[in-house]
């Protein structure tokens, strides 16, 4: 039996498993990970104040500079806080929790209150509004008071937390990394959760609300962790003395370039895939989310890097030059990133994922460890980690504040993408230079990177941006038509394209306007036709159009209507980029004919909505034709809110027409817009135009009707009336067979749908379809008979429309089917329905839709009679004057040039059948069936050709298979 005395367990031997005892050894993961969650906050309020800027200034390039340079202020002022009360902040975790209340408080209040600043100060600025070197200014100086609150408290809460994390681990470079890692990865959560979830489900301030419920759970914990963390260590002694601080100047000022590198690329990046990205706000949400990763898995490695190896930072500079040679590599070996892709627009986050992170991601990865390499070195030259921490992330800012400002307002515009890849990949080179005396790197991993960063800037690729990616970019809209560059401006808000279109062997045709990825305008004659109609439409309805404002000039088809337009006393042009205007001049190289110049028209280089809040002029007619509201910031000029201002600017009687592109919308958000558009007017009505390019039209109270002669005014000024006529629009009656539907109909056609509001941008989805021409609500407003029905019953028409006109335009209705299936030229002309053909040749007397029937236009014909005879002989062109002669019913003058076409194989098809119908009209029926037996041998039993034979046997009695 053992008698051993039991002695009692000496429990103070066995670690005690107790609450603080847990909070204190696992502290400083706790904080990562509240830091974390401020990280998603920070950038969920950052996204919310760009859109909140773009309402109370304008969607310029001054209101995005504005947030980015108030931000970074914010940041480096906090940070310069840090260095000077870095070693006094005894309580450091106590002081972060606070600063996150701040942030709080003051970031949900920002988001309320940018909006209403825009009209606060509007009285203010008003007087400076033709003055942009005093109004930019002015406005990037209140948007910097107003952000410095919010931004400041969290330029101070990386410097607090390192020190605090510093205390329990010496290691200030890994402590350093962690955080940075972990907030900047929380960061990429915030941005990508607030574009795909939160403003779609809780708009602008519901998403506020749960940013700043976020900041206050990170105070709330770290409140809980204040008493679990360790006291600072007490500078050390001769730190921070004026010979360390000298060593690290090196450092400060390789931060400060990596700062400016970065940033600058991040504009150089953005503008270069915007090439091949749709711009929504979804496709920069996640290139941001992307350089934001870079960052943050560099920081983590970072830290990693320095807990194996504290001296690590002596490999600086072999970061500096590997970020060098990835800027000059990533960008040659780009083409084949996007080639899969082929002339496809990029949309969608996986598909804008695929092509930004091979792009972007290595140099943001490598800068974040250079951030963090660069903060292990500095630490011995200032006496607390809080200090380090602040003089380094003040200089890594204010660098990169340096860097946006001067890529988006100097790179750009001055060099261009392609040489600014080449200078910043060169920069980093000396980003290297100045830490190469600090670093002694081994030379057996520096000479290889240096020699490829050499290599690399020696083989740059030069001209791959115009013989690559700007082709690739405009022959996406050419539709494998022959193209020339008519002119290239990298300018402050994007790169713009001129791209002239031409035919048959280098004839001019049309000149396209393209910025970024998107085709904004065109000249071709199915564009213009229903941009003039904005002006067309109203001026037939209105007593007397005097004052008119248009925003958004395109290539100056409206303008142009608003020019002819003698009636008009004064035309203001609102437009967001003055390249834009400059480079109309390549449409209207005689300054005599371009509307720019015409004495009555006052240019305004400004956001629409912002000049509509500032101004105090008041219009007749206020039209527009803004990007499709998918572009990032665009939404603003589609929502209810920005309707009312328009209405606000009216004169009594006025009228508004708008765009409203069912192409590049699903059908959800166009019923959005429609609701929003008639909140404001309560006589809203839409109206063809061409194709899905349809119009919102809205007045204040017009009354009328007008006289039957002043409707049909501009069918009697001779020039306005030959544009009329090229673009079908022949007839006065034709106008009213382009009604859909008025208030009432639109009233029950949105009965489901919620307005789009400031506060809920996301009803326009940012990934809709762009111009896959599948829209279901497009299909239903095809109803000619069920339009014109509404028409004759409509108050609106009855109130505005000459009664003689709403009789006469009954058997228009019955045409604008047709003319609107042919206002879409795909296909060839021989599969088109022939009936239709009969119809326009036996019940019209309309022209251009038979030239659009036959494959050709008004402006085919125009280029044709300026070629000299010998030109003119050719097979095509005999054709193009077959065709004119064809439409004008002057059959027997068509045949010979008809049949002189029919040698070129790919017109003899066409050419002969159009000649056989020809021969039909002109009752010739012996040589159209002896013309009909040989094409069908000629041709054999090829199935597009039967409901030619059909119909040619059914109508005429000719071709029976």
């Amino acid at each position: 039996m053992d008698t051993t005395p039991i002695t009692p367990r000496d429990h103070s031997r066995t670690p005690a498993l107790s609450l603080p005892h847990l909070r204190s050894t696992y502290a400083p993961s706790l904080l990562c990970v509240v830091f974390f969650v401020s990280g998603a906050s920070a950038l969920i309020f950052e996204t919310l104040w760009f859109h909140q800027a773009s309402l109370a200034f304008g969607s310029s390039v001054w209101a995005s500079s504005l947030v980015l340079s108030g931000f970074m202020a914010g940041l480096a002022l906090g940070s310069a806080t840090a260095v000077w009360k870095g070693d006094r902040f005894s309580r450091p975790v106590r002081t972060y929790a606070i600063l996150e209340i701040v942030i709080a408080v003051s970031g949900v209040a920002l988001v309320y209150f940018l909006p209403a600043m825009g009209a606060l100060t509007t009285p203010l600025l008003r007087p400076v509004m033709e003055q942009p070197w005093i109004l930019n200014p002015a406005r990037l100086l209140l948007g910097l008071v107003v952000l410095l609150i919010p931004s400041t408290a969290m330029g101070l809460t990386l410097p607090l937390l390192t020190e605090a994390l510093v205390a329990g681990n010496p290691d200030f470079g890994q402590a350093l990394g962690r955080l940075y890692g972990w907030n900047t990865l929380g960061a990429v959560v915030g941005a990508v959760v607030a574009e795909t979830h939160l403003v779609g489900a809780l708009g602008i301030h519901g998403s506020a609300l749960v940013a700043g419920a976020l900041n206050l759970l990170a105070a709330l914990s770290a409140g809980l962790l204040s008493r679990s963390v360790r006291a600072p260590v007490a500078p050390t002694a001769g730190a921070g003395t004026t010979a360390s601080r000298l060593s690290g100047d090196a450092w400060l000022g390789a931060a400060f370039l990596s700062g400016f590198a970065l940033l600058a690329l991040e504009v150089v990046w953005f503008r270069f895939l915007l090439l091949f990205v749709v711009g929504t706000t979804l496709s920069f949400a996640v290139m941001l989310a992307v350089v934001l990763a870079g960052i943050a898995l560099g920081g983590l490695a970072g830290s990693f890097w320095l807990r194996r190896d504290p001296q690590g930072f002596r490999y600086a500079v072999i970061v500096a030059l590997a970020s060098g040679l990835s800027c000059a590599v990533t960008y040659a070996a780009f083409p084949s990133v996007v080639a899969p892709f082929g002339m496809h627009e990029i949309g969608g986050f996986a598909a804008v994922l695929r092509v930004a992170v091979p792009l972007i991601l290595p140099i943001a990865f490598l800068s974040g460890i250079f951030f963090t390499l660069a903060g292990a070195a500095l630490r011995r030259a200032y006496p607390s980690a809080a200090a380090t921490t602040g003089v380094l992330t003040f200089a890594n800012t204010t660098g990169a504040a340096l860097g946006a400002v001067t890529g988006g307002f100097l790179l750009l515009p001055m060099l261009g993408m392609e040489a600014s890849f080449f200078l910043l990949a060169l920069l980093y080179g000396v980003i290297g230079l100045v830490v190469f005396s600090r670093c002694q790197a081994p030379g057996r991993a520096l000479y290889p990177i240096g020699a490829g960063w050499f290599l690399a800037l020696a083989l740059f690729p030069w001209g791959t941006m115009r013989q690559r990616h700007l082709t690739t970019t405009a022959a996406r809209w050419t539709g494998g038509r022959e193209w020339r560059v008519a002119g290239l401006r990298e300018s402050l808000d994007a790169t713009i394209l001129y791209v002239e279109e031409l035919v048959f062997g280098g004839a001019h045709q049309d000149y396209r306007l393209v910025t970024n990825s998107l085709s904004m305008s065109t000249t071709e004659f199915q564009a213009r036709r229903y941009m003039k109609l904005y002006v067309y439409l109203p001026v037939a309805v209105h007593p007397g159009l005097r004052r008119a404002l248009l925003i958004s000039y395109g290539v100056g088809s409206t303008a142009k209507a608003l020019t002819e337009t003698s009636s008009l006393q004064s035309i203001d042009v609102v437009d967001i980029s003055r390249d834009v205007l400059e480079m109309n001049a390549i449409v209207f190289p005689d300054p005599k004919e371009s509307p720019l110049h015409d004495p009555r028209v006052r240019v305004h280089i400004e956001d629409g909505r912002y000049f509509l809040q500032t101004t105090d002029r008041t219009f007749d007619l206020i039209t527009g034709e803004p990007p499709p509201p998918q572009v990032a910031t665009v939404v603003n000029l589609y929502t209810r809110e920005y309707f009312q201002r328009m209405y606000d600017r009216l004169n009594e009687g006025g009228f508004v027409t708008y765009w409203l592109p069912l192409h590049s919308l699903s059908d959800a958000s166009a019923k959005a817009i429609i609701k929003a558009f008639q909140d404001v007017f309560p006589d809203a009505s839409l109206w063809h135009g061409r194709l899905e390019d349809v119009m919102l039209v809205g007045t204040r109270n017009a009354r009328g009707p007008v006289t039957v002669d002043g409707f049909e005014h501009q069918w009697h000024e001779p020039r306005i009336a030959e544009e009329m006529k090229a673009l079908g629009l022949e007839r006065p009656e034709q106008l009213g067979a382009l009604f859909i539907g008025d208030a009432q109909y639109l009233r029950e056609l949105t009965r489901d749908a919620l307005p789009l509001v400031d506060n809920f941008p996301r009803r326009i989805l940012s990934d809709s379809r762009l111009g896959d021409g599948t829209s279901t609500l497009f299909k239903t407003l095809l109803d000619t008979q069920a339009n014109h029905e509404r028409f004759v019953t409509s108050p609106l028409i009855a109130r505005l429309w000459p009664a003689p006109l709403i009789e006469r335009s009954g058997p228009d209705f019955a045409s604008q089917r047709i003319v609107t299936s042919l206002l879409d030229l795909a296909g060839a002309p021989v599969a088109k329905n022939l009936r239709d053909l009969e119809f326009l040749v036996t019940q019209t007397s309309l022209t251009a839709p038979i030239l659009w029937f036959l494959g050709s236009s008004s402006d085919l014909q125009r280029t044709m009679k300026k070629l000299r005879p010998d030109q003119q002989a050719a097979e095509i062109w005999q054709y193009q004057l077959g065709a004119g002669l064809f439409s004008e019913r002057r059959f027997a003058e068509a045949l010979e040039p008809l049949r002189k076409a029919e040698p070129r194989p790919t017109l003899f098809a066409t050419a002969r059948l159009f000649r056989i119908y020809a021969l039909c009209q002109l009752h010739r029926l012996d040589e159209a069936r002896r013309l009909t037996t040989e094409t069908r041998a000629a041709l054999g039993n090829a199935a597009p050709f039967d409901q030619w034979w059909d119909f040619l046997a059914t109508t005429y009695g000719v071709g029976a298979r």
